[in-house]
């Protein structure tokens, strides 16, 4: 089983954001599956997604592109597994 999680973190807007709380991204992709999660990073509930591709090489693809558009918004990687 190939495996790889990036969890990003971003500052919350408003006042959430005034309060120094943060929002929190996961990618995982698990051989050709592609689970992400988001929501308020101090919060266990969070909204998810899982995508299933044909390969493991086009859940990765997908995994990276997500992965840029965060950063692309001001996400910074927290850690990466």
């Amino acid at each position: 089983m190939v495996e790889k999680k990036w969890v990003l973190l971003s500052e919350s807007d408003g006042a959430r954001g005034d309060n120094g709380k943060k929002k929190v991204y996961e990618i995982v992709v698990k051989d050709n599956m592609l689970f992400t999660s988001w929501g308020m990073a101090e919060k266990s509930t969070r909204a998810s997604s899982t995508k299933f591709f044909g390969s493991n090489n086009a859940a990765m693809s997908e995994a990276l592109e997500k992965r840029s558009a965060k950063t692309a918004k001001g996400y910074v990687i927290a850690y990466t597994a």
